[in-house]
């Protein structure tokens, strides 16, 4: 890793990149690649930290440096995100650094799976960096997130992106000079060239970068030599009761993002007939319903005295740990009111269950 400071940096889970079979990493190389091309400046660089910590340097410590260092911070949007708390302090350092040099045009985040904490605005009010992230404009690129690295498809989209990546570092280089001292800058901006707008270019031009694009893309794909997608695989099903399922509709895309499908209960009654016909990966309850206060419970008791282990989680309106250790104690995963937190042990349950392991 040389000593100079990369233009941006990469803020992610692993578990993300993991479970999309290293997708964010092929896409941090081939929009890396794709700004060298559209700026014409070949030493633009992204951070990411499987990449760009050296073998015996301190992790925490570079991380830091590097966050402090860059020009943008270009976090990857998900309910992982928002549950890491490595994510969450890189974040607000970036935030803290973005602050003391006047500027509020650094973070570009990428949307990449749905979050309830950005759409449900009770959480949002409750979650400071959300409500940060929800007033940038974010590339939304959750429809993009299910092409293969490898489909040509994504090429526009990763230009597009792209293009407004050289959009914001000619803002940076034009801002007074006061707005763009940064704590030991990457580079002099200035001496890159000159942007050119894409109704500029030549139709060479865009072959060229059409023709760049394509070649970096296979380089990429040959270092990269990865198995097919996590979505190939059989998909976990989760039974979902609540007698309004309304309320969790958010929770639910985010879920079925990372290859799991619902089945709906609105009733424990309704709940154990479907246990007892079919077999699922686990169980999500709310606590209270019409007619029983403690329907959580009362569906968590019958379904362990059926000697059924399925994991089950309980995602009701209060989160204290005594309301988590007094649900564990009846046989519970995990309680909680906080979706990402739900989503996070939900599907850390479902790897474990299948035998997956993720670092």
């Amino acid at each position: 890793m040389p000593d100079a400071f990369p233009d941006a940096f990469l803020s992610y889970t692993r578990l993300d990149d993991q479970f999309y079979r290293g997708s964010i990493t092929g896409f941090r190389k081939l929009l890396e690649l794709g700004v060298k091309v559209v700026t014409g400046d070949r030493d633009f660089s992204i951070f990411q930290d499987v990449d760009d910590i050296g073998f015996g340097e301190q992790f925490q410590k570079r991380l830091d440096a590097a966050v402090a260092g860059t020009w943008f911070f270009m976090p990857i949007i998900t309910p992982l995100f928002f549950n890491s708390k490595p994510c969450r302090d890189e974040l607000e350092k970036f935030l803290v650094h973005e602050k003391g040099i006047g500027r509020d045009d650094l973070v570009l985040p990428r949307y990449y799976v749905t979050a309830p904490v950005l759409e449900k605005k009770e959480l949002l009010e409750k979650d400071p960096l959300a409500i940060d992230i929800q007033k940038r404009q974010r590339y939304d690129w959750r429809t993009h997130r299910k092409l293969p690295i490898d489909d040509p498809g994504l090429l526009p989209p990763v230009q597009d992106l792209a293009e407004k990546i050289a959009d914001a570092i000619e803002r940076t280089r034009n801002a007074p000079p006061s707005t763009r001292q940064s704590i030991d800058p990457p580079r002099n901006l200035e001496s890159l060239s000159p942007r050119r707008s894409p109704s500029a270019l030549s139709r060479s031009d865009k072959q060229v970068m059409d023709s760049a694009f394509t070649n970096g893309l296979n380089t990429i794909m040959a270092e990269k030599n990865e198995p097919a997608s996590r979505s190939a695989e059989k998909r976990r099903t989760i039974l979902w009761v609540d007698d309004n399922p309304d309320n969790n509709i958010y929770e639910r895309h985010a879920m079925e993002a990372y290859n799991v499908k619902f089945e709906l209960a609105k009733s424990t009654g309704e709940a154990l007939a479907k246990l007892r016909n079919s077999r699922f990966d686990a169980i999500i309850s709310d606590m209270g319903r019409v007619g029983d206060s403690r329907a959580g419970y009362t569906l968590l008791e019958a379904v362990r005295e059926s000697q059924d282990q399925t994991p089950y989680f309980i995602f009701s309106s209060a989160s204290t740990p005594e309301y988590l250790a007094r649900a564990q104690s009846k046989g519970a995963q995990w309680s909680t009111n906080i979706s990402e937190q739900l989503i996070a042990k939900v599907l850390a349950s479902l790897d474990e269950k299948s035998g997956t392991t993720r670092s």
